[in-house]
C-alpha cells in the first residue's frame, strides 16, 4: 500500500471539502442574487477545459446534489412519512438506507434542470446532442439548485410544523424559478416576452407534472 498516495488523496479530500465550504454559500448568493450573471458564468466555463473551469464557483452539478443533501439532512422525512412509503417494495428499498433516500431525491429534483434544458435545446437550431445539452444543463442546475433547496425543505417541513412561513418559502421558491427562467429564455434564446413567459410556464408545468407522476408511481409500485 503506497502510504504516500494515501496521503495525497486524504489531503485531496480535505482541500475540495474546504471548498465546498466556502465556495458553496458563495455561489448561492450568487445565483439567487445575480442570476442572469451566473447563466453566463455557466455558459463560458462549460466549454472551458475541465481542470480549470469554474475555478470561482462551485460546478453545476456538484451544487445541485449539495443542494438536496443539506435539505436532506436538514428536514429528514418523519417517521410517519417513512411509514407510508414502506407500503410499497420501491419504497422499502428507498428508504432502507439514508443513501438510497438521497439519491431518489437526487433523480426527481433532477426533472427540473433536464425538463428545462430539453425544451431549450428543442427550440434551438441542430439536434439534440449530449452535447447540446450540457451547456443549458449546467445552466439549469444553477438555477435550479436554490429552488430544490427551499422546496425540498419546505415540502417536509410545513406538513408537520404547520408553520406558514415554510409555506411562504415554497411559493417564493416558484416565483423565483419562474422569473429567472423567464430571463433564461429571452436572454439565453432571445426570444420575446410572450414567448419567453410561454416557454417558461410550459416547461414548469412539464417539470412537476412528471415530478409528481415518477414520484408516485415510484413510491406505489408494488412490484
Amino acid at each position: 500500500m503506497d502510504v504516500f498516495n494515501i496521503a495525497k488523496s486524504i489531503e485531496k479530500f480535505i482541500f475540495e471539502l474546504l471548498m465546498w465550504l466556502i465556495f458553496y454559500p458563495y455561489t448561492l448568493f450568487r445565483v439567487i442574487f445575480q442570476p442572469g450573471y451566473m447563466l453566463e458564468y455557466a455558459r463560458q466555463e462549460t466549454v472551458r477545459d475541465e481542470d480549470v473551469s469554474f475555478d470561482s464557483g462551485m460546478k453545476p452539478s456538484i451544487f445541485l446534489f449539495l443542494s438536496i443533501v443539506i435539505a436532506a439532512f436538514f428536514a429528514p422525512l418523519a417517521p410517519a412519512d417513512l411509514a407510508t412509503i414502506k407500503g410499497s417494495q420501491t419504497g422499502q428499498y428507498i428508504t432502507q438506507s439514508w443513501i438510497n433516500l438521497l439519491f431518489f431525491r437526487m433523480a426527481v429534483f433532477s426533472i427540473f434542470p433536464i425538463t428545462f434544458a430539453l425544451i431549450y435545446d428543442l427550440i434551438t437550431p441542430g439536434q439534440v446532442t449530449r452535447n447540446s445539452l450540457k451547456i443549458p444543463f449546467n445552466q439549469q442546475c444553477y438555477i435550479c439548485a436554490p429552488f430544490t433547496l427551499v422546496t425540498s425543505l419546505s415540502f417536509i417541513l410545513y406538513p408537520h410544523t404547520g408553520n406558514i412561513a415554510y409555506l411562504v418559502a415554497l411559493i417564493a421558491a416558484q416565483i423565483w424559478l419562474l422569473v429567472s427562467n423567464f430571463f433564461f429564455f429571452r436572454g439565453q434564446v432571445g426570444k420575446s416576452s410572450g414567448t419567453s413567459a410561454a416557454l417558461t410556464v410550459l416547461a414548469f408545468i412539464v417539470s412537476w407534472i412528471a415530478f409528481l407522476g415518477i414520484t408516485t408511481l415510484t413510491l406505489d409500485y408494488k412490484g
